[in-house]
């Protein structure tokens, strides 16, 4: 069941972030259907390469995503680390939400509502020397 409140709320934040309204409500139901689909930054840094080969040996269901607001961080304010874990085991930081995207929704997780992560999909990696890379699945 689709909580209405949230949503609304979410599009408020959202129109204070610099969205026209009908932009805020379509990001918003968006998020509420689990149909905004964001791409991981940072996953080239230390062994987050090596952390997503490991990653593709399983399914997308048995991969837990958390997001963890970072509002201490030096390079931003806003940022919003990714973490991942299989099947229990300890969660590892693979990137960050892109920067634009966490500037929006920041304000979201601080103020509403937890933001959930799913897998999407593993994208690149299809030549030795190719980066990896993650698309995730929001909803509220």
């Amino acid at each position: 069941m689709l909580n209405r409140s949230n949503i609304c709320k979410v599009a408020n934040k959202l129109r204070k972030q610099g969205y026209t309204l009908s932009q805020a409500f379509r990001m918003s139901w968006k998020l509420a259907k689990n149909k905004a689909v964001v791409k991981v930054a940072g996953v080239s840094k230390g062994n987050r390469q090596t952390a997503i080969e490991h990653l593709a040996r399983y399914s997308a269901d048995t991969v837990n995503i958390t997001l963890t607001r970072e509002k201490t961080n030096r390079f931003d304010s806003n940022a919003i680390a990714v973490y991942v874990s299989v099947k229990g085991s300890k969660a590892y930081k693979i990137g960050y939400i892109q920067a634009h995207i966490a500037k929006l929704l920041s304000g979201v997780i601080d103020n509403i509502t937890e933001i959930k992560a799913t897998l999407k999909a593993i994208t690149g990696g299809f030549y030795d020397d190719m980066l990896q890379g993650l698309l995730l699945n929001l909803s509220i």
